[in-house]
């Protein structure tokens, strides 16, 4: 694996872990700062919001900038939004830790979309899936190992040595980009050269409208069910507490061999493997449904569901910039990675009126199954469209 590809998968291994870990020590911050535990909730809801709202702006405000100072100056500002963090557990100040979630959060989208084209860019020929498998399969990793790892830490240690570590993992990534990442990876797409409104006009069209709502029923969709995945397996499934932590590494392993698998699949056939990926997410979270009350097959789908929605990420990105060709396919990935945040949301509100709907704990992954449908009758929908292009050949991001 090239060095850029590993500094960069670290990078959003990073990002990942920063964004996650927060939900694992959220009493001992609570605690720690005289606040309520919904207070402290907010920390994981401004950040998100931030995600959504500021980063495609940040990105669009910032794209005709030199490739590698504006990556390394965004990895800056996200470390210094974790230094911030860190220091608010000695100061005592709830105020400091929402201004270093902040600071964080504003850089996110930009460097994760950054690392995404670069590596794209940096790919070979019909590789280009893969390689942006290897940037999100950070994500993966930091699910998997970071956030147990830093809620070990908080815990244990105190949750400011958790942004203490976080802070030395990103001065190692901006070291490694500093010394290997390309100055000029490859000549930057046309549209950086344009005029804003030029580049905001790329997300008017159809391709990438539809991109960015699968993205959404999809994530929508599964974190409909991954939200109360606890109480289901405790309640339902009749697993222990412990099994469970366990049952979530798995989901989290099947995350990362599913996420390499879609990327394989996406340079091979971008359009019919993501929708038939897309439908074996569907069949995982009717599975899971279905054999909730028994619970090594409950196991079984968890991780099925696991391997297939980490499958569509490769996908859904690389769809995207197809989509949106040469015209500003950074800020589309900025756009798709606020979809996701979007989709995580509202999953959880939707999760939560499932339940509380007096249908059970059941009735999520059901409802989630149905939210995810309208993002495979979408991509189905694309692939009878969708027609090869000038762009889609010479990108090598997959073929129809």
């Amino acid at each position: 694996m090239p060095l850029p590809i590993v500094a960069m998968m670290l990078c959003t291994f990073s990002i990942g872990t920063a964004e996650s870990v927060i939900a694992g020590i959220l009493p001992r911050i609570a605690d720690d700062l005289g606040v309520s535990l919904s207070a402290a909730g907010l920390l994981v809801s401004v950040y998100a919001a931030v995600v959504v709202v500021v980063g495609p702006l940040m990105t669009l405000a910032t794209g005709r900038l030199p490739r590698k100072p504006l990556l390394l100056g965004m990895l800056a500002l996200f470390t210094l939004g974790n230094v911030i963090a860190a220091l608010a557990a000695p100061a005592g100040s709830y105020a400091l830790l929402v201004t270093g979630r902040l600071v964080s959060a504003f850089a996110h989208s930009t460097v994760f979309a950054l690392c995404l084209t670069s590596a794209g860019e940096l790919a070979p020929p019909g590789q280009r899936a893969s390689a942006g498998a290897k940037i999100t399969l950070g994500f993966g990793l930091a699910m998997v190992l970071g956030v147990p790892l830093g809620s070990f830490v908080g815990r244990h240690y105190g949750w400011s040595v958790t942004f203490w570590s976080i802070t030395a993992m990103s001065l190692a990534c901006l070291a490694l980009l500093a010394r290997c990442f390309p100055s000029t990876p490859q000549p930057p797409p046309a549209g950086r050269g344009g005029s804003a409104l030029a580049e905001l006009r790329v997300l008017a069209r159809p391709r990438v409208l539809r991109a960015i709502a699968i993205t959404v029923f999809c994530s929508a969709g599964v974190f409909t069910a991954f939200t109360y995945a606890v109480p289901l397996l405790t309640d339902v499934s009749g697993f222990g507490e412990e099994t469970v932590t366990a049952l979530l590494l798995l989901y989290g392993a099947g995350g990362v061999a599913g996420n390499a698998l879609g990327g394989k699949a996406a340079d091979r056939s971008l359009v019919p493997s993501l929708t038939l990926i897309l439908a074996a997410v569907t069949g995982a979270l009717l599975l899971l449904a279905a054999v909730a009350s028994l619970p090594w097959p409950t196991a079984g789908a968890l991780l099925l569901l696991g391997l297939a929605y980490f499958g569509t990420v490769p996908g859904l990105n690389t769809i995207i910039v197809t989509s949106a060709g040469v015209g500003s396919p950074t800020l589309a990935l900025s756009v798709n990675s606020s979809a996701f945040n979007i989709g995580i949301a509202a999953g959880g509100l939707l999760g939560g009126a499932a339940v509380q709907s007096g249908a059970g704990l059941r009735a999520a992954p059901v409802v989630g199954a149905a939210v995810v449908a309208l993002g495979l009758a979408l991509c189905a929908y694309e692939l009878k469209t969708r027609r090869p292009a000038p762009v889609l050949a010479t990108s090598s991001a997959g073929k129809d």
